[in-house]
């Protein structure tokens, strides 16, 4: 895969279906990612603890509410903190984002190899990986809408 540096997200150029994974949200309901095909899945990597993480959220919430436009757009947040109440400090009351939480990593590193944070995945309608980049990123940038607009 290739890794992103400076301000452009990198393609990833081979096909890969993205790792199953069932958890629930902050609200209280089942998300498992297999149930999202049909849909674009923009999959953020993040921790609390770390600062980029918490800078980028913002644009992740602008993302957040231009994609709920499209409908068929999810915008999931996949944090290494114990839960809802450790980060809804830095949270939008109102968001549109999928908060999960995943304190053990068997999600984060075991079946997505993340170590480093933040990190964001872009996942096609038929579930396969189609963009990563890891660092922060102004995700309201427009050419993240040309993104997810190519693969829906």
């Amino acid at each position: 895969m290739m890794r992103g540096e400076g301000g452009t997200p990198h393609y990833l150029g081979k096909e890969r279906r993205a790792p199953d994974f069932e958890l629930v949200d902050h609200r209280g309901e089942r998300f498992k990612l297999s149930e999202r095909r049909g849909r674009v899945v923009v999959l953020n990597f993040w921790s609390i603890t770390c600062p980029p993480c918490v800078e980028e959220m913002p644009s992740l919430e602008a993302l957040s509410e231009v994609a709920a436009k499209y409908g068929d757009v999810d915008i999931v947040a996949l944090s290494a903190d114990a839960g809802y109440h450790e980060v809804r400090s830095i949270l939008s009351p109102n968001s549109r984002i999928i908060h999960l939480f995943d304190p053990e990593l068997k999600i984060i590193r075991d079946k997505f190899g993340t170590e480093l944070f933040p990190e964001t995945w872009i996942i096609d309608r038929d579930g396969l990986i189609r963009f990563r980049y890891d660092g922060a990123f102004n995700w309201s940038n427009p050419v993240v809408l040309s993104l997810i607009e190519r693969f829906r």
